[in-house]
């Protein structure tokens, strides 16, 4: 099949990108069309954060050099392309001379490189701010032209723009979800929980007045049942909404603790003053610990740490329960870990997830007043 023109190329990627609207398949699918439609056999994407630590984020076509033993050399230690990305010496699209993940990767899978032996790469970018590399490779070639980079520039621009549109689009669906979830936890709360609460009054009221032990214990059995339905109520608004927030975060961590039944153990370090959007994801990220604690641990005390300064948050989270094996764990039908993990990215930070003698998690957020300024 004839490969389209460059142009045309470009034409087909930006109306992919342009109705994309999640980002893992955007680009897989941008790599997918830039492969196939181009002299580049193979690609992949990495995502860089503020410590120059890497992701492989997605790829195409790999050799199996590079996949073997879970794409070792791709996702562990650095590179020159990644060290120069981070040193803000990497700023347009540039040929690799010398890959050290190409070149430990074809030392012990020499017959398995696809004749794979340099890339060249790319930031992802959208204005002044960077997400990562673009990388392509393609056999026996260990220089690309100046029209390769220029359409290797180019998709990185379609890319980095794409990037960004998903991540405000998916701002403005998470301020949406909260509205709702507001809106809900006010209509669940001067609503049902008002009825609840005088339907246990009524059934208290009228186990005084009865006259039989039949009707005593009758309305005993429904005053208790209401008074466990106010409670799950109350749980499921603290759920929606993180009624408490406005008397602190400590003070909200204690009162939710005691409503599931946990002992929550919090210490700090330092004057923790946070901006409303980070306050709000690490309270719901401490509330899914607790859930997970109170469900899977095996135990009911959680300990919290608190340490913040200038430059960053750090949150230690552990309970001494019986721990789990992460990689046993399927995160689409444990929607506590899942949620973590996003909202830790939410806020652009580090999770890190320890499971021997019971589970700790520990979360490392950037902070600078004024960049969350306005969020």
């Amino acid at each position: 099949m004839e490969k389209p023109t460059r142009l045309a190329l470009l034409k087909e990627i930006a109306e992919f990108l342009n109705e994309e609207t999640e980002l893992q398949s955007m680009m897989d699918g941008a790599l997918d069309y830039l492969i196939e439609g181009s002299d580049f056999t193979t690609g992949w994407i990495f995502f860089i954060d503020d410590t120059g630590a890497h992701t492989l984020a997605a790829h195409r076509s790999l050799p199996k050099a590079l996949t073997n033993h879970q794409c070792k050399y791709m996702v562990e230690g650095t590179c020159w392309c990644v060290q120069s990305y981070h040193n803000k010496k990497l700023t347009k699209a540039s040929n690799i001379i010398n890959c050290s993940r190409i070149n430990l990767a074809s030392r012990e899978f020499a017959t398995e490189t696809d004749d794979i032996t340099h890339h060249a790469t790319v930031p992802l970018k959208s204005g002044t701010e960077q997400f990562g590399l673009l990388n392509v490779a393609t056999p026996h070639t260990d220089h690309y032209s100046d029209e390769d980079l220029e359409l290797l520039e180019s998709v990185a621009f379609q890319i980095g723009s794409a990037i960004k549109r998903i991540d405000l689009t998916d701002q403005e669906k998470e301020a949406a979800r909260i509205n709702e979830r507001n809106r809900l936890a006010r209509d669940l709360h001067d609503s049902v929980n008002q009825m609840l609460f005088s339907l246990k009054l009524t059934a208290h009221a009228a186990g005084q007045m009865a006259q039989d032990d039949v009707s005593k214990r009758a309305f005993s059995q429904i005053e208790m049942t209401s008074q466990n339905a106010v409670n799950e109520m109350r749980a499921l608004i603290w759920q929606l909404k993180p009624v408490g927030l406005e008397k602190g975060l400590v003070h909200a961590l204690k009162q939710y603790a005691e409503l599931i039944g946990i002992n929550i153990h919090v210490s700090v370090s330092g004057l923790i003053d946070l901006e409303n959007k980070i306050e709000t994801n690490v309270y719901r990220i401490i509330q899914e610990a607790m859930n997970n604690t109170k469900k899977h641990a095996g135990t009911d005390e959680i300990y919290v740490e608190f340490y913040q300064d200038d430059e960053k948050l750090e949150i230690t989270i552990k309970d001494d329960g019986v721990g789990f094996d992460p990689h046993a764990v399927d995160e689409r039908a444990h929607h506590g870990i899942l949620n973590i993990k996003q909202r830790v990215k939410i806020l652009k930070g580090q999770l890190t997830l320890l499971t021997e003698n019971g589970t700790t998690l520990f979360v490392q957020v950037p902070y600078n007043h004024h960049s969350w300024e306005g969020m």
